[in-house]
């Protein structure tokens, strides 16, 4: 026979059928909804698009301003160059002697001056002074 010995059979236990241990399980999570992220972008891109447009309004409507007040500076200094040269024309000496001749007044006779230290009057006036 042979050399090999015979395995004596090894008693297996009873193989018990167990049921699983009950754990709790969390739900699962739900995915969060891309709207209100969607939502908050288009609010930030008609906001940004409603501020540009505002500025460039604003921008716009001052600029009319600016050129009504360049066109009304131009006429203002138009206008005060018009009386710098009125004046300077009224202010030459010939105007002056026809305005006063028109008025009325004589030409004087000459100069005339007055001395502080004696109170003497000389020229053609120290005439008048003595005859009242």
């Amino acid at each position: 026979m042979s050399a090999v010995p015979q395995r004596a059979p090894v008693a297996r236990p009873a193989v018990t059928t167990r049921r699983p241990r009950l754990q709790i399980v969390r739900a699962p999570a739900h995915q969060r909804s891309l709207v209100p992220f969607v939502a908050l972008c288009l609010t930030i891109l008609v906001g940004a698009m409603l501020g540009a447009l505002l500025l460039n309004t604003a921008m716009a409507a001052t600029a009319y301003q600016m050129r009504e007040q360049r066109i009304e500076l131009a006429q203002l200094s138009e206008h005060q160059q018009f009386l710098t040269q009125q004046v300077e024309r009224r202010g030459a000496p010939a105007a002056l002697a026809a305005a006063a001749t028109e008025l009325g007044m004589e030409r004087g006779e000459g100069t005339s001056y007055l001395r502080l230290e004696d109170g003497a009057i000389a020229g053609p006036a120290a005439e008048l002074v003595g005859s009242d």
